[in-house]
């Protein structure tokens, strides 16, 4: 199960006695503990059917005493236990297996894990037959920017698709960066209502930055000079520093040209940590450079970064020629 299979669950009321979260997404795993809280827990009974327990440092006994704790207030209790010890995973662990062949129907009892599991352990299996197993997993492009739609809707603003990459490309595909930068959109525009390209470009000056880049990259692919010169001069009227501007496409053509060489792409995303999101735009752009193409575009770009260095010209006019000499050759 996903983290939007859960949601669908949890909005029609089905709650399971037993859960177990995993993945690398923290924000949605510690979003989906506080909707069970909410759905679940009083706030004037958070002290006494709330209970939060350290997995590295709690036994399996001692966990299961607190499950068939009955519930005070609130007619649930809520315990979560995070991060739990490798070793409670394994072997069976004891107590908290026989536990899950009969879980309290008075406790919804959530094990929290940042990072993979072995679904082959004897008790992710009674886990399942219990509860729920959900997998936390980074958005992909398409998903992150619908997030975003959905979470500003909520919220009573509208979000269109441009204004939502651009929040997605300055966070570089970290949910909790781009959230906490359409909060700050939201919080200065006021009050409900729409939400443009140009309002995320304004108040996130890294949106106006990525997306230029990104632009300039897909530029340099699809051979549009007039687009491709026009992004640059406009990143410079911007303010950026030439070298920053160097630097930045510079990187994107690395990896568009790593992205090619790399047998195994998701071994090359974890070794670079790079997220889903930022992995399928590199993907796309990848299309319009064949390798040879971007290792030619890297070599101009070094040309330029010495001759900006050495004082061999305007840094604009220097990076105007790179991209001149990378429009003539073959993709």
């Amino acid at each position: 199960m996903d983290w939007q299979e859960l949601d669908r669950e949890l909005e029609q009321g089905n709650i399971a006695p037993v859960y177990l979260f995993y993945g690398t997404e923290g924000y949605l795993l510690e979003r989906a503990i506080k909707k069970l809280r909410v759905k679940l827990v009083p706030e004037e009974a958070a002290a006494f059917d709330y209970q939060e327990l350290d997995g590295k440092k709690i036994t399996t006994g001692a966990i299961v005493l607190v499950a068939v704790t009955l519930p005070a207030l609130a007619e649930r209790r809520l315990v979560v236990v995070k991060d739990p010890a490798p070793e409670m995973l394994q072997a069976g662990a004891g107590e908290l297996y026989d536990y899950l062949q009969n879980p309290s129907p008075l406790t919804c009892l959530v094990l929290a894990v940042n990072g993979s599991i072995d679904k082959r352990l004897k008790i992710i299996r009674a886990i399942q037959q219990a509860g729920r197993v959900v997998e936390f997993t980074p958005l992909k492009a398409a998903e992150l920017e619908k997030w975003l739609q959905q979470e500003a809707g909520e919220e009573g603003y509208i979000l269109p698709p441009a204004a939502a990459r651009g929040l997605a490309l300055a966070a570089g595909g970290d949910l909790r960066q781009a959230r906490n930068e359409l909060y700050k959109v939201m919080t200065y525009i006021g009050q409900p209502g729409a939400i443009t390209p140009g309002d995320v470009e304004a108040l996130v000056p890294a949106a106006a930055v990525e997306a230029t880049v990104f632009q300039l990259v897909d530029a340099l692919g699809n051979r549009n000079a007039s687009l491709a010169v026009s992004s640059l001069r406009r990143l410079l009227e911007r303010g950026e520093a030439p070298l920053a501007i160097l630097a930045m496409l510079a990187r994107q053509l690395r990896l568009i040209y790593q992205y090619h060489l790399a047998a195994d792409k998701a071994e090359l995303a974890a070794t670079l940590g790079l997220k889903p999101f930022v992995m399928q735009k590199i993907a796309t752009q990848a299309r319009n450079f064949s390798p040879a193409a971007a290792a030619r575009a890297l070599e101009e770009l070094f040309k330029a970064d010495t001759g900006i260095k050495t004082g061999q010209g305007s840094a604009g006019a220097l990076l105007e020629k790179a991209i001149w000499t990378i429009l003539k050759g073959e993709h």
